[in-house]
């Protein structure tokens, strides 16, 4: 009979308490532009601020990437057989192009989850 009643304690425990971590607000990824513009008029905690800054190194690497596939097809351009194409003769040019300016819009990204790090890092009074 304890043994029921011990199970039975627990189990009523184990649901109050599961249920309370439930209701507990878990700070959500930020996904879109919009949402970070919304995390950075609010932010005042240090998670606000590590949430920011993920947000800027997760675009610094989607940023790369593409700048990664733009410099690999203006690399095969380069390196393939001469099509002549007189609409686009520059294209591994622009590709090119596109690439470096990528790479600095992702440089830029670094800089902003860094500054946002440092924040969450030092939180100024004022803010808190």
């Amino acid at each position: 009979m304890t043994t029921r009643i011990t199970c039975q304690t627990l189990l009523v425990m184990t649901m109050a308490l599961g249920s309370l971590a439930w209701g507990a607000p878990v700070p959500q990824a930020i996904n879109t532009d919009k949402e970070l513009k919304s995390a950075l008029k609010v932010a005042k905690t240090p998670q606000d601020h590590e949430r920011i800054a993920a947000y800027y190194q997760a675009k610094a690497q989607t940023l790369d990437s593409q700048a990664a596939g733009y410099e690999q097809a203006a690399a095969t351009l380069r390196n393939g057989p001469v099509v002549k194409n007189i609409t686009a003769p520059n294209t591994a040019a622009r590709y090119e192009a596109l690439a470096k300016g990528l790479r600095e819009q992702a440089q830029s990204n670094r800089q902003w989850a860094a500054s946002q790090e440092q924040m969450a890092r030092n939180p100024s009074p004022s803010r808190n």
